[in-house]
């Protein structure tokens, strides 16, 4: 079975009444990522285009119609990083970037560059300095309210009101996070990953959270002797815990083990739910989704772990016209932010044939650990 396109939409919780909503915005991005690969695309190439298609939804929490800011803005992250290479690129807290993410991989690769003077391309930018970088490399800006749609509008003005009758300490269940993001292996063995997000609702201008951090949002590193697999990994949930608990990269480490699965359930158990850099935060919510690809036997699994209420998982190969979703659950009776699931399934990858995973993960996040 050549698997290719795997999505994400989101570690949360899912309403029976948005499930087809997010199943074609993964279907979307699915056939996006795979269309770039059928065309001679990289895993470069496919993480953008699932992501562009991610960032293009108003359903998501990524480019256009991201949450707002406190003053009204959308302020966008995004990174993503080569596994060959090992290069990162990232941009945070940027608005009128139509995609942040394409940002993102313009950094990535402007990482080759030699500069005169002895200078070092940036591999993270933000802000105005962002923005001014994107427009020398011609990437589409737009006015600030082109960015904003009317859900998110919607949202914004809710948790104002919200904040008029309640204390933030109160107010439990704040805000939905959608981070989207991707991670591929392509037929070269290349393996790639990306994440971009609007922050939490109502955030203080200027903050960056985990999908433009190093080895927080993304992680992605190459086979070098074809004897070690090739790992890549995305995360999403409150950008501060991740930040500080870097799971992008323990779990695409953590499965290097004897087996990936339980690696996977090991990493969220010790480095993000008991983790000691967390050791005041009442409920840890977050999400990952991980892929580790053996080229010597052109094996593979994808992995994904949450510890809130659920997870919508798309996936196809280059071989299949329509792709498939479902979405991963905590057991009953388990509350959010205390336990993990961690499920996934294994694939075979013949050569000119590699999987592509985009996802996206939204969490009801406490307003008082997110901001």
């Amino acid at each position: 079975m050549a698997l290719s396109p795997y999505i994400v939409v989101g570690a949360g919780y899912h309403s029976d009444s948005l499930k087809k909503d997010y199943q074609r915005t993964c279907y979307s991005a699915c056939r996006s990522a795979s269309e770039a690969l059928k065309n001679g695309g990289n895993a470069i190439d496919a993480v953008e285009k699932a992501i562009i298609e991610l960032e293009n939804s108003p359903l998501t929490n990524a480019g256009f119609g991201s949450n707002l800011s406190w003053s009204g803005l959308v302020e966008c992250d995004a990174s993503l990083m080569n596994g060959q290479t090992l290069h990162f690129g990232a941009c945070g807290a940027v608005s009128n970037v139509w995609n942040p993410i394409t940002l993102a991989k313009h950094l990535c690769i402007k990482q080759c560059d030699n500069l005169s003077l002895g200078r070092v391309p940036p591999c993270i930018l933000t802000g105005k300095g962002a923005r001014s970088w994107a427009e020398r490399m011609g990437l589409e800006i737009v006015d600030d309210k082109k960015m904003i749609s009317a859900r998110s509008y919607r949202n914004y003005k809710h948790c104002k009101r919200k904040l008029k009758r309640y204390s933030i300490q109160n107010d439990i269940k704040f805000s939905p996070l959608d981070t989207v993001g991707a991670i591929c292996v392509d037929s070269n063995g290349v393996v790639a990953a990306g994440a971009s997000s609007g922050g939490v609702s109502l955030k203080h201008e200027g903050r960056v959270g985990q999908a433009a951090s190093f080895g927080s949002g993304v992680w992605a590193v190459m086979s070098r002797d074809g004897k070690k697999p090739s790992v890549a990994a995305c995360t999403s949930g409150c950008g501060e815990h991740l930040i500080r608990t870097e799971l992008a990269k323990n779990a695409a480490e953590s499965l290097l083990s004897s087996s990936p699965t339980l690696g996977l359930d090991k990493c969220f158990k010790e480095n993000f739910i008991e983790s000691p850099f967390l050791w005041d935060v009442p409920e840890r919510l977050g999400g990952a989704l991980a892929l580790r690809f053996d080229a010597e036997v052109g094996e593979g699994e994808l992995l994904w772990g949450h510890t809130t209420k659920t997870m919508c998982i798309g996936y196809m190969s280059t071989d299949n016209a329509k792709p498939k979703c479902i979405i991963s659950h905590l057991p009953p009776k388990v509350e959010p932010g205390q336990k993990a699931v961690v499920s996934g399934q294994s694939f075979i990858v013949p050569i000119q044939q590699c999987p592509v995973v985009t996802w996206e993960i939204k969490t009801e996040l406490n307003c008082n650990g997110s901001l």
